[in-house]
Protein backbone atom coordinates (compact mmCIF):
# COMPACT_ATOMS: atom_id res chain seq x y z
CA UNK A 1 0.00 0.00 0.00
CA UNK A 2 1.30 3.74 -0.70
CA UNK A 3 0.68 6.54 1.08
CA UNK A 4 -0.07 4.42 4.05
CA UNK A 5 0.22 7.14 6.56
CA UNK A 6 -2.51 8.70 4.67
CA UNK A 7 -4.70 5.34 3.89
CA UNK A 8 -4.36 4.85 7.85
CA UNK A 9 -5.87 8.05 8.99
CA UNK A 10 -8.67 7.91 6.15
CA UNK A 11 -9.02 4.25 7.23
CA UNK A 12 -9.33 5.48 10.78
CA UNK A 13 -11.70 8.72 10.64
CA UNK A 14 -14.78 6.19 8.63
CA UNK A 15 -14.48 2.95 10.08
CA UNK A 16 -16.94 3.90 12.42
CA UNK A 17 -19.42 5.36 10.34
CA UNK A 18 -19.35 3.00 7.73
CA UNK A 19 -20.00 -1.21 8.03
CA UNK A 20 -17.72 -3.56 6.37
CA UNK A 21 -14.71 -1.11 5.90
CA UNK A 22 -11.38 -2.81 5.49
CA UNK A 23 -10.09 -3.27 9.35
CA UNK A 24 -6.14 -1.85 9.89
CA UNK A 25 -3.90 -3.40 12.27
CA UNK A 26 -2.40 -2.14 15.14
CA UNK A 27 1.45 -2.92 16.10
CA UNK A 28 4.92 -2.63 14.62
CA UNK A 29 3.53 -4.35 10.84
CA UNK A 30 0.77 -2.31 9.42
CA UNK A 31 -1.66 -3.63 7.71
CA UNK A 32 -5.31 -3.81 6.39
CA UNK A 33 -7.89 -6.85 6.54
CA UNK A 34 -11.48 -7.60 4.79
CA UNK A 35 -13.40 -10.62 4.44
CA UNK A 36 -16.79 -12.15 2.77
CA UNK A 37 -18.43 -14.82 3.33
CA UNK A 38 -19.11 -17.47 0.53
CA UNK A 39 -21.63 -20.43 0.26
CA UNK A 40 -20.40 -23.95 -0.11
CA UNK A 41 -23.60 -25.64 -0.73
CA UNK A 42 -23.19 -27.89 2.51
CA UNK A 43 -25.43 -27.80 4.75
CA UNK A 44 -25.06 -25.00 7.28
CA UNK A 45 -21.11 -24.34 6.84
CA UNK A 46 -19.48 -21.36 5.27
CA UNK A 47 -16.94 -20.28 3.70
CA UNK A 48 -14.85 -17.37 5.25
CA UNK A 49 -12.22 -15.20 2.91
CA UNK A 50 -10.11 -13.21 4.49
CA UNK A 51 -8.12 -10.91 2.90
CA UNK A 52 -4.88 -9.30 4.03
CA UNK A 53 -3.02 -6.46 1.65
CA UNK A 54 0.75 -5.20 3.68
CA UNK A 55 3.31 -2.98 2.41
CA UNK A 56 6.40 -4.88 1.97
CA UNK A 57 8.88 -2.57 2.95
CA UNK A 58 7.83 -2.66 6.20
CA UNK A 59 9.79 -6.31 6.33
CA UNK A 60 13.35 -6.75 6.98
CA UNK A 61 15.06 -8.76 4.61
CA UNK A 62 18.33 -10.94 4.24
CA UNK A 63 21.60 -10.57 1.99
CA UNK A 64 19.68 -11.57 -1.10
CA UNK A 65 17.16 -9.01 -0.67
CA UNK A 66 14.33 -11.99 0.22
CA UNK A 67 12.18 -11.16 3.24
CA UNK A 68 9.63 -13.77 5.12
CA UNK A 69 6.73 -13.40 7.39
CA UNK A 70 4.16 -14.87 8.78
CA UNK A 71 0.48 -15.04 8.82
CA UNK A 72 -2.05 -16.65 11.54
CA UNK A 73 -5.64 -15.95 11.38
CA UNK A 74 -7.93 -17.69 14.34
CA UNK A 75 -12.15 -17.42 14.10
CA UNK A 76 -13.32 -17.33 17.71
CA UNK A 77 -16.59 -16.62 19.58
CA UNK A 78 -17.80 -13.89 21.59
CA UNK A 79 -16.81 -16.14 24.40
CA UNK A 80 -13.65 -16.98 23.18
CA UNK A 81 -14.15 -20.36 21.79
CA UNK A 82 -12.12 -20.48 18.67
CA UNK A 83 -14.03 -22.13 15.69
CA UNK A 84 -11.51 -22.32 13.04
CA UNK A 85 -7.93 -21.39 12.99
CA UNK A 86 -4.69 -21.28 10.27
CA UNK A 87 -1.13 -20.28 9.91
CA UNK A 88 1.18 -19.78 6.78
CA UNK A 89 4.51 -18.05 5.85
CA UNK A 90 4.99 -15.90 2.73
CA UNK A 91 8.56 -15.32 1.68
CA UNK A 92 9.19 -12.76 -0.86
CA UNK A 93 11.11 -10.57 -2.87
CA UNK A 94 12.05 -7.16 -1.17
CA UNK A 95 11.11 -3.93 -2.18
CA UNK A 96 10.27 -0.33 -1.32
CA UNK A 97 6.97 0.10 -3.09
CA UNK A 98 5.30 -3.03 -3.80
CA UNK A 99 2.35 -4.50 -1.74
CA UNK A 100 1.44 -8.11 -1.04
CA UNK A 101 -1.74 -9.52 -0.92
CA UNK A 102 -3.29 -13.01 1.24
CA UNK A 103 -6.49 -14.83 1.54
CA UNK A 104 -7.28 -17.20 3.79
CA UNK A 105 -10.06 -19.92 4.30
CA UNK A 106 -12.17 -20.63 7.26
CA UNK A 107 -15.29 -22.71 7.58
CA UNK A 108 -17.78 -20.47 9.66
CA UNK A 109 -21.62 -20.70 10.64
CA UNK A 110 -24.06 -18.30 11.36
CA UNK A 111 -23.80 -16.34 14.35
CA UNK A 112 -21.64 -13.36 15.73
CA UNK A 113 -17.77 -14.06 15.49
CA UNK A 114 -14.56 -12.42 16.32
CA UNK A 115 -11.91 -12.56 13.58
CA UNK A 116 -8.20 -12.05 14.83
CA UNK A 117 -5.10 -12.46 11.97
CA UNK A 118 -1.59 -11.62 13.14
CA UNK A 119 1.76 -10.63 10.98
CA UNK A 120 5.13 -11.32 12.34
CA UNK A 121 8.27 -10.66 10.30
CA UNK A 122 10.25 -13.55 10.77
CA UNK A 123 13.55 -11.95 11.04
CA UNK A 124 13.01 -9.69 13.81
CA UNK A 125 9.77 -10.43 15.42
CA UNK A 126 8.01 -7.25 14.68
CA UNK A 127 4.11 -8.05 15.05
CA UNK A 128 0.69 -6.76 13.74
CA UNK A 129 -2.51 -7.67 14.99
CA UNK A 130 -6.12 -6.88 13.66
CA UNK A 131 -9.38 -7.74 15.46
CA UNK A 132 -12.80 -7.47 13.32
CA UNK A 133 -16.27 -8.36 14.70
CA UNK A 134 -18.21 -10.67 12.25
CA UNK A 135 -21.89 -10.97 12.16
CA UNK A 136 -22.68 -13.90 9.74
CA UNK A 137 -25.98 -14.48 8.15
CA UNK A 138 -26.61 -17.25 5.52
CA UNK A 139 -26.66 -15.75 1.98
CA UNK A 140 -30.34 -16.43 0.22
CA UNK A 141 -29.03 -15.13 -3.17
CA UNK A 142 -26.04 -13.30 -3.32
CA UNK A 143 -23.18 -13.06 -1.36
CA UNK A 144 -20.81 -10.22 0.24
CA UNK A 145 -19.02 -8.27 -2.67
CA UNK A 146 -14.97 -8.55 -2.55
CA UNK A 147 -13.51 -5.82 -3.94
CA UNK A 148 -10.51 -6.01 -6.03
CA UNK A 149 -7.42 -4.98 -7.56
CA UNK A 150 -7.15 -6.72 -10.42
CA UNK A 151 -8.81 -9.74 -11.95
CA UNK A 152 -6.25 -12.28 -14.67
CA UNK A 153 -7.39 -15.45 -15.83
CA UNK A 154 -5.17 -18.76 -14.02
CA UNK A 155 -2.82 -20.38 -15.37
CA UNK A 156 -4.37 -24.43 -15.76
CA UNK A 157 -3.01 -26.09 -12.75
CA UNK A 158 -3.01 -22.82 -10.48
CA UNK A 159 -2.37 -23.46 -6.84
CA UNK A 160 -2.68 -19.50 -6.43
CA UNK A 161 -4.53 -18.96 -2.95
CA UNK A 162 -6.52 -16.24 -4.91
CA UNK A 163 -7.63 -18.61 -7.32
CA UNK A 164 -12.00 -18.52 -7.46
CA UNK A 165 -12.89 -21.52 -10.48
CA UNK A 166 -10.88 -20.25 -13.66
CA UNK A 167 -9.71 -16.65 -12.73
CA UNK A 168 -7.04 -15.22 -9.76
CA UNK A 169 -9.00 -11.67 -7.89
CA UNK A 170 -6.36 -10.01 -6.05
CA UNK A 171 -8.16 -8.22 -3.11
CA UNK A 172 -7.98 -4.40 -2.73
CA UNK A 173 -8.09 -5.79 0.95
CA UNK A 174 -7.69 -1.93 2.71
CA UNK A 175 -10.45 -1.42 1.10
CA UNK A 176 -8.84 2.32 -0.85
CA UNK A 177 -8.47 3.32 -3.57
CA UNK A 178 -6.17 6.12 -5.58
CA UNK A 179 -7.42 8.21 -8.73
CA UNK A 180 -5.71 8.72 -10.61
CA UNK A 181 -3.04 5.47 -11.27
CA UNK A 182 -6.15 3.08 -9.90
CA UNK A 183 -9.13 4.16 -11.87
CA UNK A 184 -10.57 0.91 -12.39
CA UNK A 185 -11.80 -1.57 -9.45
CA UNK A 186 -13.71 -4.82 -9.88
CA UNK A 187 -16.09 -6.60 -7.71
CA UNK A 188 -16.66 -10.53 -7.67
CA UNK A 189 -19.71 -11.71 -6.13
CA UNK A 190 -21.50 -15.48 -6.48
CA UNK A 191 -25.47 -15.68 -6.58
CA UNK A 192 -27.35 -18.78 -5.79
CA UNK A 193 -30.20 -21.03 -6.20
CA UNK A 194 -31.69 -18.76 -9.14
CA UNK A 195 -30.95 -21.55 -11.66
CA UNK A 196 -32.76 -20.88 -14.30
CA UNK A 197 -33.68 -17.34 -14.03
CA UNK A 198 -33.17 -13.60 -16.34
CA UNK A 199 -31.69 -10.76 -13.51
CA UNK A 200 -31.28 -7.06 -14.27
CA UNK A 201 -27.99 -5.85 -12.69
CA UNK A 202 -27.97 -2.15 -11.64
CA UNK A 203 -24.38 -0.56 -10.30
CA UNK A 204 -24.02 2.95 -8.53
CA UNK A 205 -21.49 4.37 -6.93
CA UNK A 206 -22.62 6.58 -4.31
CA UNK A 207 -20.86 9.22 -2.74
CA UNK A 208 -20.74 10.44 0.75
CA UNK A 209 -24.17 11.91 0.79
CA UNK A 210 -25.18 8.63 -0.73
CA UNK A 211 -25.78 10.89 -4.19
CA UNK A 212 -24.75 8.66 -6.99
CA UNK A 213 -21.75 10.04 -9.23
CA UNK A 214 -21.55 6.73 -11.61
CA UNK A 215 -24.72 4.50 -12.33
CA UNK A 216 -24.09 1.54 -15.14
CA UNK A 217 -26.06 0.59 -17.79
CA UNK A 218 -28.59 -2.62 -16.80
CA UNK A 219 -26.94 -5.66 -17.14
CA UNK A 220 -29.23 -8.56 -18.41
CA UNK A 221 -27.37 -11.76 -17.02
CA UNK A 222 -29.33 -14.84 -17.97
CA UNK A 223 -28.77 -17.87 -15.32
CA UNK A 224 -28.63 -21.61 -17.16
CA UNK A 225 -31.35 -24.34 -15.75
CA UNK A 226 -29.61 -26.05 -13.05
CA UNK A 227 -26.99 -23.74 -12.37
CA UNK A 228 -27.17 -23.71 -8.70
CA UNK A 229 -23.69 -21.34 -8.36
CA UNK A 230 -22.82 -18.33 -10.53
CA UNK A 231 -19.67 -16.05 -10.37
CA UNK A 232 -20.13 -12.53 -11.64
CA UNK A 233 -17.90 -10.07 -12.59
CA UNK A 234 -18.05 -6.00 -12.73
CA UNK A 235 -16.01 -3.70 -13.02
CA UNK A 236 -16.09 0.82 -12.64
CA UNK A 237 -14.38 3.68 -13.59
CA UNK A 238 -13.44 5.67 -10.57
CA UNK A 239 -12.74 8.60 -12.69
CA UNK A 240 -15.81 10.73 -11.89
CA UNK A 241 -14.84 10.94 -8.36
CA UNK A 242 -13.35 14.79 -7.72
CA UNK A 243 -12.90 15.14 -3.76
CA UNK A 244 -11.84 12.29 -1.51
CA UNK A 245 -13.74 10.73 0.77
CA UNK A 246 -15.58 7.25 1.59
CA UNK A 247 -17.96 6.21 -1.19
CA UNK A 248 -20.02 2.87 -1.40
CA UNK A 249 -20.66 0.53 -4.37
CA UNK A 250 -24.29 -0.82 -4.73
CA UNK A 251 -25.36 -3.63 -6.13
CA UNK A 252 -29.06 -4.21 -7.07
CA UNK A 253 -30.91 -7.33 -8.88
CA UNK A 254 -34.00 -7.42 -10.09
CA UNK A 255 -36.35 -10.09 -11.56
CA UNK A 256 -39.13 -9.06 -13.46
CA UNK A 257 -38.94 -5.30 -11.71
CA UNK A 258 -38.78 -7.05 -8.04
CA UNK A 259 -36.12 -6.61 -6.44
CA UNK A 260 -34.57 -9.94 -4.90
CA UNK A 261 -31.22 -8.23 -3.40
CA UNK A 262 -29.24 -5.51 -3.10
CA UNK A 263 -25.63 -6.06 -1.58
CA UNK A 264 -23.49 -2.88 -0.87
CA UNK A 265 -19.50 -2.62 -0.39
CA UNK A 266 -17.29 0.99 1.02
CA UNK A 267 -14.53 2.16 0.14
CA UNK A 268 -12.01 4.98 0.69
CA UNK A 269 -10.72 7.27 -2.33
CA UNK A 270 -7.93 8.97 -2.19
CA UNK A 271 -8.18 11.75 -4.93
CA UNK A 272 -4.43 13.67 -6.68
CA UNK A 273 -6.09 15.48 -9.75
CA UNK A 274 -4.61 18.77 -11.00
CA UNK A 275 -7.47 21.46 -11.00
CA UNK A 276 -9.22 21.24 -14.35
CA UNK A 277 -10.76 23.90 -16.25
CA UNK A 278 -14.84 23.42 -16.14
CA UNK A 279 -16.01 21.33 -18.17
CA UNK A 280 -12.62 19.78 -18.83
CA UNK A 281 -13.56 16.43 -18.45
CA UNK A 282 -12.05 13.11 -20.61
CA UNK A 283 -13.90 11.81 -23.39
CA UNK A 284 -14.11 8.51 -25.50
CA UNK A 285 -16.33 9.82 -27.86
CA UNK A 286 -15.64 13.09 -30.26
CA UNK A 287 -19.31 14.33 -30.05
CA UNK A 288 -21.75 13.50 -27.25
CA UNK A 289 -25.63 14.15 -26.95
CA UNK A 290 -26.26 13.74 -23.04
CA UNK A 291 -29.91 15.52 -22.86
CA UNK A 292 -31.46 13.63 -25.58
CA UNK A 293 -29.62 10.53 -24.02
CA UNK A 294 -31.68 10.08 -21.31
CA UNK A 295 -34.48 9.13 -23.72
CA UNK A 296 -32.94 5.64 -24.68
CA UNK A 297 -33.31 4.63 -21.05
CA UNK A 298 -35.97 3.25 -19.19
CA UNK A 299 -37.78 5.28 -15.96
CA UNK A 300 -35.44 4.18 -13.66
CA UNK A 301 -32.38 4.08 -15.59
CA UNK A 302 -33.44 7.99 -17.03
CA UNK A 303 -34.19 9.17 -13.59
CA UNK A 304 -31.05 7.69 -12.17
CA UNK A 305 -28.98 9.43 -15.38
CA UNK A 306 -30.20 12.98 -14.39
CA UNK A 307 -29.02 13.00 -11.16
CA UNK A 308 -25.70 12.45 -12.10
CA UNK A 309 -23.11 15.19 -12.10
CA UNK A 310 -21.98 16.00 -15.90
CA UNK A 311 -19.33 13.68 -15.65
CA UNK A 312 -20.70 11.26 -14.00
CA UNK A 313 -23.12 11.63 -17.11
CA UNK A 314 -20.73 11.31 -19.58
CA UNK A 315 -19.03 8.29 -18.12
CA UNK A 316 -22.57 6.48 -18.15
CA UNK A 317 -22.90 7.59 -21.80
CA UNK A 318 -19.29 6.09 -23.01
CA UNK A 319 -20.43 2.77 -21.00
CA UNK A 320 -23.71 2.97 -22.84
CA UNK A 321 -22.17 2.82 -25.86
CA UNK A 322 -18.99 1.12 -25.95
CA UNK A 323 -21.43 -1.99 -24.67
CA UNK A 324 -22.99 -1.14 -28.28
CA UNK A 325 -20.17 -1.22 -30.73
CA UNK A 326 -20.72 0.58 -34.12
CA UNK A 327 -24.44 1.94 -32.51
CA UNK A 328 -23.08 5.32 -31.58
CA UNK A 329 -22.68 7.00 -35.27
CA UNK A 330 -26.19 5.88 -36.17
CA UNK A 331 -27.55 7.66 -32.63
CA UNK A 332 -25.80 11.00 -33.50
CA UNK A 333 -27.48 10.48 -36.84
CA UNK A 334 -31.05 10.33 -35.42
CA UNK A 335 -30.01 13.71 -33.26
CA UNK A 336 -29.12 15.50 -36.43
CA UNK A 337 -32.24 14.27 -38.12
CA UNK A 338 -34.67 14.63 -35.02
CA UNK A 339 -32.91 18.62 -34.19
CA UNK A 340 -34.35 19.59 -38.14
CA UNK A 341 -37.15 18.14 -38.76
CA UNK A 342 -39.54 17.86 -35.62
CA UNK A 343 -39.06 21.14 -33.72
CA UNK A 344 -42.19 22.32 -32.74
CA UNK A 345 -43.83 25.21 -30.33
CA UNK A 346 -40.76 26.30 -29.24
CA UNK A 347 -39.82 22.35 -28.03
CA UNK A 348 -36.55 20.83 -29.25
CA UNK A 349 -37.17 18.34 -31.87
CA UNK A 350 -35.88 15.56 -29.36
CA UNK A 351 -38.84 17.02 -27.00
CA UNK A 352 -41.26 16.25 -29.24
CA UNK A 353 -43.35 12.74 -28.98
CA UNK A 354 -42.29 12.05 -32.89
CA UNK A 355 -38.36 13.04 -32.26
CA UNK A 356 -38.61 10.72 -28.87
CA UNK A 357 -39.94 8.24 -31.46
CA UNK A 358 -37.26 8.37 -33.88
CA UNK A 359 -34.57 8.58 -31.17
CA UNK A 360 -35.53 5.46 -30.30
CA UNK A 361 -36.86 3.47 -33.22
CA UNK A 362 -35.48 5.29 -35.93
CA UNK A 363 -36.30 5.91 -39.16
CA UNK A 364 -40.03 4.37 -39.89
CA UNK A 365 -40.92 1.79 -42.94
CA UNK A 366 -43.60 3.52 -43.97
CA UNK A 367 -45.42 6.80 -43.01
CA UNK A 368 -49.08 7.87 -43.85
CA UNK A 369 -49.79 10.89 -43.18
CA UNK A 370 -52.88 13.29 -43.80
CA UNK A 371 -51.90 17.42 -42.88
CA UNK A 372 -54.77 18.68 -44.87
CA UNK A 373 -58.26 16.57 -43.41
CA UNK A 374 -61.29 18.88 -42.99
CA UNK A 375 -62.94 15.75 -41.06
CA UNK A 376 -59.79 15.04 -38.22
CA UNK A 377 -56.78 16.11 -36.91
CA UNK A 378 -53.87 16.25 -38.70
CA UNK A 379 -52.36 12.87 -38.29
CA UNK A 380 -49.47 10.68 -38.86
CA UNK A 381 -49.32 6.88 -38.28
CA UNK A 382 -45.93 5.19 -38.36
CA UNK A 383 -45.16 1.84 -38.99
CA UNK A 384 -42.15 -0.18 -38.55
CA UNK A 385 -41.61 -3.93 -40.30
CA UNK A 386 -39.29 -5.49 -38.44
CA UNK A 387 -39.33 -9.13 -36.25
CA UNK A 388 -42.76 -7.57 -34.91
CA UNK A 389 -44.81 -5.13 -36.39
CA UNK A 390 -44.59 -1.75 -34.72
CA UNK A 391 -46.70 1.27 -35.00
CA UNK A 392 -47.91 4.75 -33.88
CA UNK A 393 -50.50 7.30 -34.62
CA UNK A 394 -49.26 11.04 -33.70
CA UNK A 395 -51.98 13.65 -34.35
CA UNK A 396 -51.75 17.20 -34.16
CA UNK A 397 -54.70 17.93 -31.92
CA UNK A 398 -54.51 21.71 -31.34
CA UNK A 399 -53.78 22.52 -35.00
CA UNK A 400 -49.64 23.69 -33.50
CA UNK A 401 -47.96 21.58 -35.53
CA UNK A 402 -47.09 19.73 -32.42
CA UNK A 403 -48.38 16.07 -33.11
CA UNK A 404 -49.11 14.22 -29.98
CA UNK A 405 -48.23 10.24 -29.88
CA UNK A 406 -52.10 9.12 -29.28
CA UNK A 407 -51.95 5.01 -30.00
CA UNK A 408 -48.73 2.46 -30.22
CA UNK A 409 -49.00 -1.46 -30.79
CA UNK A 410 -45.59 -0.79 -28.51
CA UNK A 411 -46.21 -2.21 -24.59
CA UNK A 412 -45.29 0.38 -22.34
CA UNK A 413 -45.75 3.14 -25.46
CA UNK A 414 -48.25 5.91 -24.90
CA UNK A 415 -51.99 4.39 -26.00
CA UNK A 416 -55.40 6.37 -25.27
CA UNK A 417 -58.12 3.52 -25.82
CA UNK A 418 -59.76 6.46 -27.32
CA UNK A 419 -57.35 7.71 -29.88
CA UNK A 420 -59.64 6.86 -32.77
CA UNK A 421 -62.40 9.28 -31.51
CA UNK A 422 -59.54 11.78 -30.69
CA UNK A 423 -58.43 12.46 -34.24
CA UNK A 424 -62.37 12.88 -35.24
CA UNK A 425 -62.19 16.47 -33.79
CA UNK A 426 -64.53 17.83 -37.11
CA UNK A 427 -66.75 15.95 -38.42
CA UNK A 428 -67.22 12.98 -36.28
CA UNK A 429 -69.92 11.54 -38.76
CA UNK A 430 -66.98 10.50 -41.33
CA UNK A 431 -65.64 7.97 -38.66
CA UNK A 432 -61.87 6.34 -39.05
CA UNK A 433 -62.34 5.12 -42.25
CA UNK A 434 -62.15 8.58 -43.71
CA UNK A 435 -58.68 8.59 -42.96
CA UNK A 436 -58.36 4.93 -44.45
CA UNK A 437 -56.83 3.85 -40.91
CA UNK A 438 -56.59 0.03 -40.45
CA UNK A 439 -57.14 -0.90 -37.04
CA UNK A 440 -54.74 -3.93 -37.65
CA UNK A 441 -51.81 -1.63 -36.98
Amino acid sequence: MTRSTTAVLLVLVFSAAAQGLATVSEGNIQFAIDSAVFSIGAGDTLLLEVYQEVDIAQFSHDSDGMCLFTTEITLSSIQGDTLAWDIWNTPLEWNESGSAVNCGLLPVFEGDWILTVSMTDANNGRLGVAVRELSVETPEHLSDVQMARTIMPAAEGSVNSLLKGSIIVFPAASGRFTVPGESMIYAYQEIYSLGGTDLLRYSKLLDPEGVPVFAGPATAIAIPEGMETIALIDSFDLSVVREPGLYSLSVTYTQDGDTIGIATKPMVVEVFLPVAASGDTPESFSARNLNEFSILLNQENAELYRRLNAEGQALYYDTYWNARPGEHAGYLERNRVVALRFSALGKEGWETDRGRVYLIYGEPDEVESDPFSTTQAPYEIWSYYGSEQEGFVFADLMGSGDYLQIYSTVEGEVSYSNWQGMLQNIDSSGGIGAAGYDDGL
